[in-house]
């Protein structure tokens, strides 16, 4: 056995060596109130079957994330055990060196759900529902089905939280009322926001195809204006050569009518340069006409490419100011959802108590502290649940001087003496040692950690 006990995420199980009878046996310590298969006898509601699969899938994730074996899990409902006060299920993990048969994991939720005895329609319409999950995805993928679970959590109206003596309750929705209505407004201000960013990006671009298809247009104008003026010239040219051959067609009548008349009997030189000259002065005259023509043919291309041209500016111009007004639209709504977050955020609270954990101040003898690496600023991290971000309400440090952080960026709890960290649905999101954090998924934090939240950089230190 490599290690007794095993931290991961939602898990609070003890597990110690011990010898009965001289055999060595392993003795865990489990906070649990009945076990998952006495629990499958009674009626299970729809909120509670999807407290019971999240607080599974949450322990899988993190088991991952800490480098461990799904194969070394306790994969028997008889020793999973049930904590009432917050509908999670405590998984047991072996330590030991040795490996186990990979699990379907798929098959064995399935078994459970078919095992429980349902209260209502609800509990039976969200068991189908992660029945079908399986049936699609046929590759167990932790952290998808972890999201999935949440999205189906996202709409339950329970709320678990613990109270001042770090006892777990639920909450109805009617007492919860609030916080959900200030993470939705959040949730909405953000995709607001990103869709604001969207249009305004579309707009940039539709203005430049703007800018480079009136660029062509002019070209195509210019390029026009050339040949228009080539066929002037040509045509003044065809004209004058024209001309020119009726001059020396009728010269060439004349002299032959003068010889005729007084030199009936003279050699035919003069007439023969005469006839010369009149198949010279026709020859240049049809060549005139072949450039005059060709000219003509590039003129009509030329007109042909700048209709296009404007076409396409006129395509594009439409194009951009449909854009801006899609964004000016974008961006009024997230202004108006920004307001509302931050109404809600700002009225007063009745004494609501922190959700999710216990908000206690730490007692342990040395606290953690978190330093920013950008001004050496330094805090120390002496409650449960510590938020980052850059809110000015609701938050235990918060971040100056950087818009890239969100209002409450992430999430530092401590339980049991070993700190996590969360990163809570940020937009720029959060990391720990250079690698991502997956949004509402605890990760162990070790000692001397650097923790990034978008661009910001912290060092967590245990012992300073």
């Amino acid at each position: 056995m490599n290690a007794y006990n095993v931290p991961f995420a939602g898990n609070t199980s003890m597990c110690r060596e011990v010898f009965v009878k001289g055999e060595r046996k392993l003795e865990f310590s489990i906070d649990g109130d009945m076990s998952l298969s006495q629990i499958m006898q009674k009626p299970v509601f729809r909120d509670e079957l999807v407290e019971y699969i999240f607080s599974i899938s949450k322990q899988l994730v993190s088991v991952i994330q800490n480098g461990l074996a799904l194969e070394k899990v306790v994969w028997d409902t008889n020793y999973m055990y049930v904590r009432f006060s917050d509908f999670s299920i405590q998984l047991l993990y072996l330590p030991f060196e040795s490996k186990f048969d990979k699990k379907d994991i798929g098959e064995f939720v399935k078994s459970i759900l078919s095992g429980f005895v349902y209260a209502h329609t609800p509990a039976i319409e969200c068991a189908n529902q992660i029945v079908d999950y399986f049936n699609d995805h046929r590759e167990f993928d932790a952290f998808h089905f972890n999201e999935f679970v949440s999205d189906l959590r996202a709409s339950s109206q329970l709320l678990i939280i613990q109270g001042e003596k770090g006892k777990s309750k639920v909450l109805t929705s009617n007492d919860n009322n609030k916080e959900f209505a200030i993470h939705k407004a959040e949730e909405a201000a953000r995709k607001a926001e990103e869709a604001r960013m969207q249009a305004e990006n579309e707009v940039k671009r539709q203005i430049e195809e703007a800018k480079y298809q009136a660029e062509v247009a002019r070209q195509a104008e210019e390029t026009r204006m050339k040949a228009e003026a080539a066929r002037v010239e040509a045509e003044i040219w065809r004209q004058k050569v024209t001309a020119e051959a009726k001059d020396y067609e009728q010269t060439a009548v004349l002299t032959a009518q003068d010889m005729y008349s007084y030199q009936g009997n003279s050699d035919d030189s003069e007439r023969l340069k005469a006839e010369e000259m009149f198949r010279n002065a026709e020859e240049e005259r049809i060549r005139a006409e072949k450039v005059s023509s060709q000219y003509a043919d590039e003129i009509r291309r030329a007109r042909e490419q700048e209709m296009h041209a404007e076409e396409a500016r006129m395509q594009a111009e439409f194009a951009a100011r449909k854009n801006a007004e899609e964004a000016k639209r974008q961006a009024d709504l997230a202004k108006l959802k920004a307001e509302e977050a931050k109404r809600l955020s700002e009225q007063p609270d009745e004494e609501p108590p922190t959700t999710l954990f216990s908000n206690r101040t730490l007692v342990t003898g040395s606290k953690p502290t978190l330093t920013r690496k950008t001004t050496g600023e330094s805090v120390q991290i002496n409650k449960q649940v510590f938020c980052i971000g850059k809110a000015d309400q609701g938050v235990d440090y918060k971040v100056t001087g950087n818009k890239s952080i969100s209002r409450r960026h992430a999430y530092i709890t401590s339980i049991n003496g070993t700190h996590y960290l969360r990163d809570n649905n940020s937009t720029n999101h959060t990391f720990l040692n250079g690698t991502q954090v997956y949004s509402n998924v605890d990760v162990a934090i070790p000692d001397n950690s650097v923790i990034r939240l978008s661009n910001e950089e912290f060092i967590f230190r245990i012992n300073s």
